[in-house]
């Protein structure tokens, strides 16, 4: 395997760990309270990140593949993860808006 090539293969594995040994236990206590909706946009923002970094990893190599259809699978998975990581930006500030005005109520 081409070492960057291996090296993209073993960060994205990398993630993966990470968020399945850091990230899914945190979420899947059993008795933690809810999310608090102030800390809902931070996950969203974080989420919408990394679907952001895998969208520039199938950009960066999408150009890089030896056939022209497996470079247009990475250009369709590319677009699909652009909306989704689109999608995510948008709850995020939906949710932020949310906060922000249910705090301002709170003021007056």
């Amino acid at each position: 395997m081409d070492s960057g090539v291996r090296a993209m293969v073993e960060a994205v594995d990398e993630a993966r760990r990470q968020l399945r040994e850091n990230a899914l236990p945190k979420a899947r206590e059993t008795g933690r309270e809810r999310i608090p909706e102030a800390e809902e946009a931070a996950l969203l923002r974080a989420l919408a990140g990394l679907v952001e970094a895998v969208v520039e990893l199938t950009d960066a190599v999408s150009d890089r593949t030896t056939t022209l259809d497996s470079g247009t699978v990475y250009l369709k998975a590319g677009r699909r993860l652009r909306d989704q990581a689109r999608y995510l930006r948008d709850d995020e500030r939906n949710v932020a808006a949310r906060v922000e005005a249910a705090g301002a109520a709170k003021t007056t």
